[in-house]
């Protein structure tokens, strides 16, 4: 079951070079700093999502799931680009090195990882959990001091200790609900391209100076 996860999101490979052609082509091959932050968060969640495969085959669970953590940092990111007033400024800004953090959403508000996870959580409620769990993946924290302990006997009092880069010990349904996760990410980010793909073939008409005839 869980190779048959594996597979499925190992062909979201190729739609991450479909998507950045596309954007590349799209409105007669014109080139927008926006496109540019699009190609790094692509090949950013292309090089993840194929690692995230080859260590969950390797059966390297601890590994596998701390890159669930960069993946939702990149669609939080590039989902960022929807709340400013220019979205072409906020990917020089970005290239540039400002911190995302320190930029604002047209209303003003800072483009912290907080805020941006209670932003998009409206949408996608899971998303909240996840943000929370893998951060603690990320950072040394209870979960690698409990990832260890493989078994224990409540009536001896003895525990079963596991130290290895393979964790068969880790339930099948675990696995399951990282590869799906995993996942579920990495198809947000990918409509996210495919909705600025859109966005830059059908640029909006400009706006008629006031007082002017529409006839």
């Amino acid at each position: 079951m869980s190779e048959t996860l594996l597979k499925k999101l190992e062909q979201l490979n190729k739609t991450h070079i479909d998507e950045g052609a596309a954007v590349m082509k799209a409105f007669g091959g014109a080139m927008y700093p926006f496109d540019l932050l699009t190609l790094g968060v692509l090949n950013r969640s292309m090089s993840l999502t194929s690692g995230f495969v080859a260590l969950m085959r390797l059966d390297n669970y601890l590994a596998a799931t701390t890159l669930v953590r960069p993946q939702l940092d990149s669609f939080l990111r590039y989902a960022a680009g929807w709340l400013v007033a220019d979205p072409h400024e906020f990917a020089m800004e970005t290239l540039r090195g400002t911190p995302i953090k320190k930029q604002k959403t047209a209303d003003g508000h800072l483009m912290t990882d907080r805020f941006l996870v209670d932003h998009f959580k409206g949408e996608y409620p899971w998303l909240q959990r996840v943000y929370d769990e893998t951060s603690g993946l990320v950072h040394l924290s209870k979960k690698h001091m409990l990832m260890y302990v493989t078994e224990t006997d409540a009536e001896t009092g003895t525990a079963t200790f596991w130290i290895s880069d393979r964790h068969t010990h880790v339930p099948p349904k675990f696995r399951r609900e990282a590869i799906r996760g995993f996942t579920e990410i990495t198809t947000l980010i990918l409509h996210r391209a495919y909705s600025w793909r859109v966005t830059k073939e059908n640029p909006p008409a400009p706006k008629r100076p006031a007082g002017q005839d529409a006839s």
